[in-house]
């Protein structure tokens, strides 16, 4: 008789998302330090088209519609940059708080062994946000489409919480994060991984929580793009805050507690 093919329809358990996320993350710590720079490098510039589209969006509704509609436009923009990122396997420091740590706690590698990765990787991912926004600027001072107010406008916003709100929102937005590269892992096809993408960072964007990568690329166009309000001093403690509570929220709540009780099961 012929092998039965294996039904892809059926949900995954959650020791075997455990298993293919244990898998992904040990394929991350073999890889060599160009490798995972350049990967993380290359998220870091394609996650700034959520910012990209969110300033065209703006550019064209804000004199247009009311402020609450306003922001639910820009939020429904922002998981373009996340789709790009995510279904084209570059490296994101947000999904790698999570999946990074499971090897560490599984025993397999140290903690010297995650600071490696995490390091190059969050360098990366802002490295090609800062380059990213050096090139917008430009693109915004040359372009109709564009209006430089935008950077001031969604910079502002980002950091209308103070330092307790804007940590607290960080661990959120770390803890969906993590949640996102679960339930990703569960998912049997492209389109329903988008989807999930979708949702999950339109919940970052609506509730405006501090992500620390796609937060930096409109942190760093309101600081080179001039009078807009936001000096060196303030983008570094907003970074601070948001990878600090990025961390905590995808580590702890994601991949210590699924870690915990799968392996303890």
């Amino acid at each position: 008789m012929p092998e039965t093919a294996p039904d892809n329809t059926k949900p995954k358990s959650d020791r075997q998302i455990l298993q293919e996320q244990m898998e992904a993350s040990q394929h991350e710590y073999q890889r060599n330090n160009l490798s995972l720079a350049l990967s993380s490098t290359a998220a870091g510039l394609e996650i700034g088209f959520s910012f990209f589209l969110i300033a065209v969006l703006f550019t064209q509704f804000h004199e247009l519609v009311s402020t609450s509609l306003l922001h639910l436009i820009l939020a429904m923009s922002y998981p373009v940059g996340f789709i790009l990122v995510v279904i084209g396997r570059s490296d994101l420091f947000t999904e790698h708080t999570t999946l990074a740590i499971l090897p560490v706690l599984d025993r397999k590698h140290s903690i010297l062994d995650l600071m490696r990765v995490w390091g190059l990787i969050y360098g990366g991912n802002m490295i090609g946000a800062m380059l990213f926004s050096l090139i917008f600027v430009r693109f915004a001072a040359l372009s109709e489409n564009v209006d430089s107010a935008a950077f001031g406008y969604y910079s502002a916003k980002m950091m209308v919480d103070g330092g307790s709100g804007l940590f607290l929102g960080a661990i959120f937005a770390g803890w969906l994060m993590g949640l996102l590269g679960w339930v990703v892992a569960s998912s049997t096809d492209t389109i329903g991984r988008i989807m999930v993408i979708s949702l999950i960072t339109f919940v970052i964007g609506i509730g405006g929580l501090a992500h620390c990568i796609a937060g930096a690329v409109a942190a760093f166009c309101a600081w080179f793009g001039g009078d807009n309000g936001l000096t060196g001093g303030e983008v570094l403690r907003f970074l601070g805050i948001a990878t600090v509570g990025n961390t905590i929220g995808g580590a702890v709540f994601v991949g210590m507690l699924k870690y915990g009780y799968i392996s303890n099961d």
